[in-house]
């Protein structure tokens, strides 16, 4: 059996689990901080299409959907040698304080380096999302690709 890798991240934002369940689910909230353009069916098994400002184009399911609670996507990503692999990008939202606290589960990694790639691409896309949630700030910039 071969190994597999997961990524866990989680990011405190001092708004409501309402607002930080939308900005994963919401296509009109995903193009401020993560996406250029966004449909998304929101319910379990619905369709989603999401673009990126590099140019990246990914379309799958929405594998669960628990309103302003936990929502997971089928992901689909291109391997350098043209292979399309599939993970699943799953987020949970719940009170913390004041605030919320997201937790980011990406697991189904088979090749570590594809696993340091994407850690570090949800590293800058979920700290923007902090930026424009807490502070209105897009951090992106169409020259970091």
């Amino acid at each position: 059996m071969s190994k597999s890798f997961t990524i866990e991240q989680s990011y405190y934002f001092s708004t409501s689990p309402k607002k930080v369940f939308q900005a994963v689910t919401d296509p009109k909230i995903l193009v401020k901080w993560f996406l250029s353009k966004a449909k998304l069916v929101p319910k379990t098994g619905g369709n989603y299409s999401f673009d990126w400002i590099g140019g990246y184009h990914m379309t799958g399911k929405v594998k669960r959907f628990e309103i302003n609670s936990a929502v997971s996507f089928s992901w689909h990503d291109k391997m350098p040698s043209g292979e399309i692999v599939e993970t699943t990008a799953s987020f949970q939202v719940a009170k913390k304080g004041r605030g919320t606290l997201l937790k980011l589960r990406h697991s189904g990694f088979k090749d570590p380096e594809h696993f340091a790639e994407c850690s570090s691409r949800w590293g800058y896309y979920l700290t923007n999302m902090k930026s424009v949630l807490d502070w209105g700030t897009d951090l992106r910039s169409e020259y970091d690709w």
